[in-house]
């Protein structure tokens, strides 16, 4: 989130934020949602990314949303497509996220509680 806060606060081009819910089903579903996991997504490769999506019509539904988002997004700016919710702008006021699962929805400061909890903490960023 640093990284749309800054990019909200200098305004400009649009900044569009999202969050994947959606869980892997691989291992029995105990690693939910792990880190890299929207990358076979975006790209759609739900069939080379079968070790870490698993496989099934849950995977190729979730890189469908995702992939044609990603598309819509390099063609126009702007990631809305018919099968999503309208992707509003990242607004520091709303803080409209994209919540990607089987249903996708829009949520407003999905993770406010932790954004709040950690706010006070001072984030040095690595290497400077």
């Amino acid at each position: 989130m640093l990284e749309s806060e800054r990019r909200a606060r200098q305004g400009g081009a649009p900044t569009y934020v999202f969050q994947l819910n959606w869980r892997t089903p691989v291992d029995g579903g105990k690693w939910k949602a792990p880190h890299t996991l929207d990358i076979p997504l975006v790209f759609d490769n739900a069939a080379y990314g079968a070790s870490m999506i698993g496989r099934g019509p849950g995977a190729q539904r979730m890189a469908d949303l995702m992939s044609e988002a990603w598309i819509a997004f390099a063609r126009t700016g702007q990631p809305d497509t018919p099968h999503l919710p309208p992707w509003p702008r990242f607004e520091l006021e709303r803080r409209a996220t994209m919540v990607f699962d089987l249903d996708p929805q829009v949520v407003d400061d999905p993770r406010g509680a932790e954004r709040r909890l950690f706010a006070p903490v001072p984030y040095v960023q690595p290497g400077t």
